[in-house]
């Protein structure tokens, strides 16, 4: 935990779930965290919570002026940034005819246009980071998709080429990696309509038998932030209690 503190990250999609989990992991280790989220209210709390140099940012990573409003922010804060966390993310189950259009492009504006408009807008910044990394989260589905799943399984495949693509063009001074986690317990369930109980049998999937916790994924993002796996970037790594091995 020592190889973050200091560190200087952003994190979307942290007012719950992973996002909240990373950012508790990272605080923790003597980070200094933006918590980004679009409801204010909520985060504000959260990052009271959190407490130290914690603090928050309302934004909706799919529109651009919010994006450039958040960078502003960092600006004016930081003057540079040491590390961004793409998790924001949405996911909603209809089979392909039942998927309307709104629904495809709200799913790749979050998942996809998100990431880029916030690497797009805090690549300067990460630039001039000490050690700068970015960790995109994606998902098991980008590379073993399911049926009824048609734009998350393709969002996720999208995100994963993103962040090849910028490990490549931003070598050596920014490194970008993603994770791609199972079924974890995580609101993000509930918008597809799945109860908890449901949710919680799908461990059976993973050879290990459980389904995956915040803090299993939270570790891996903390890792690939700190300074241990300066030798890392371009990796897709999967956080899934084996399901891709089956």
């Amino acid at each position: 935990m020592s190889k973050l503190r200091g560190k200087r990250v952003v994190i979307s999609g942290a007012s719950s779930g992973i996002g909240l989990a990373a950012a508790r992991m990272l605080a923790v280790g003597g980070a200094e965290v933006c918590l980004v989220a679009r409801r204010a209210e909520p985060l504000a709390g959260l990052a009271a919570e959190l407490g130290g140099r914690t603090w928050a940012q309302a934004c909706d990573v799919a529109d651009p002026a919010a994006v450039k409003a958040l960078g502003a922010a960092v600006q004016a804060r930081w003057g540079a940034l040491d590390g961004l966390v793409n998790n924001a993310g949405v996911a909603v189950m209809a089979s392909l005819a039942e998927t309307s259009d709104a629904a495809w492009e709200q799913t790749f504006a979050v998942n996809v246009r998100g990431p880029f408009l916030l690497c797009r807008e805090l690549g300067p910044l990460l630039a001039r980071g000490e050690a700068a990394a970015v960790v995109n989260v994606s998902s098991t589905l980008a590379d073993k998709a399911i049926p009824g799943m048609a734009a998350y399984n393709a969002s996720k495949a999208a995100l994963n080429q993103l962040t090849r693509s910028l490990a490549l063009e931003w070598a050596p001074g920014v490194r970008v990696n993603a994770v791609m986690p199972g079924v974890v317990d995580t609101p993000i369930h509930a918008t597809r309509g799945l109860s908890p109980e449901h949710v919680r049998s799908m461990g059976g999937i993973h050879p290990l038998q459980r389904i995956g916790q915040p803090e299993d994924v939270a570790a891996l993002i903390a890792f690939l932030l700190s300074d241990a796996s300066s030798w890392m970037t371009g990796a897709v790594i999967p956080v899934d209690g084996g399901m891709l091995a089956t």
